[in-house]
């Protein structure tokens, strides 16, 4: 086992939006809301599934890190990126003191033209969540991991919780930082226009709805929802058919 003084790392959590043909022949294609996850295969951490990551080189800033990284997993360079946060629990690494990073990525998966990383997989997210508990299922064809999250409350004007993990079957303190990328993409969802980096360029009103709901954990009233979005889309005439539905309307990002 190679063991460190100290270290600096990046961890990319890449939050990907997926488009798959609907069972109901007369409905729009699903979305689905997930992450990529790297296997490890190393003796530490042999065959737990963390976030994309590894060590800063000594002649790169952290953005180009986490930018090598993502191309690397993803061969994907021009995609929305920033940087959420350091985690530097003194024993979150059992190869020595190291230091994480964090950065999140919003990629429209759609749009992947190479296959991921080898030891990569995507993992669907599902939520279950209360005043008291989250509950979060990560899911690809062969395996299901279960995290889960005792909630605190913070501020109650804001009702903004904290995540408290009670489960380890992320490699390294990677769950604390998934949840930590969750909430704050939820916030920024809320409080800008973000989940347009997760759409492909045109869109129905109906899935940019589905990857509001994927992403806050609930259904969104329709009538809102128009009123909240209305100002950032902007029509393109062009119109999409499934099924026995009148056509739909496309849309994209009013810039």
């Amino acid at each position: 086992m190679k063991e460190f003084k100290f270290g600096v790392t990046t961890d990319t959590i890449i939050f990907y939006i997926d488009s798959r043909k609907n069972n109901n022949v007369r409905g729009l294609p699903e979305k689905y809301f997930g992450v990529l996850l790297v296997k490890m295969n190393n003796d530490v951490y042999k065959d737990k599934w963390v976030l994309p990551g590894g060590f800063v080189n000594m002649d790169e800033t952290l953005e180009e890190a986490n930018s090598r990284i993502l191309k690397k997993e993803t061969n994907l360079t021009d995609v929305y990126t920033e940087q959420i946060g350091a985690f530097s629990k003194v024993d979150r690494d059992s190869r020595g003191r190291v230091i994480s990073i964090a950065f999140m990525s919003l990629i429209d998966k759609t749009k992947l033209k190479n296959n991921i990383g080898e030891n990569a997989s995507w993992f669907d997210i599902y939520f279950n969540e209360d005043d008291k508990m989250c509950n979060i299922k990560l899911v690809n064809d062969t395996e299901k991991l279960n995290l889960k999250y005792k909630k605190k409350l913070v501020d109650k004007t804001t009702n903004e919780y904290d995540y408290i993990s009670e489960t380890n079957n992320l490699g390294f303190d990677h769950e604390d930082i998934l949840i930590k990328g969750i909430v704050n993409l939820r916030k920024k969802v809320n409080s800008s226009d973000i989940a347009f980096n997760l759409m492909p360029e045109e869109f129905t009103i109906g899935e940019l709805k589905q990857v509001y709901e994927l992403i806050l954990g609930k259904k969104l009233i329709n009538s809102a929802f128009r009123r909240v979005i209305k100002d950032k889309i902007v029509s393109t005439n062009n119109y999409i058919k499934t099924g026995g539905h009148r056509p739909s309307c496309l849309f994209k990002y009013k810039k």
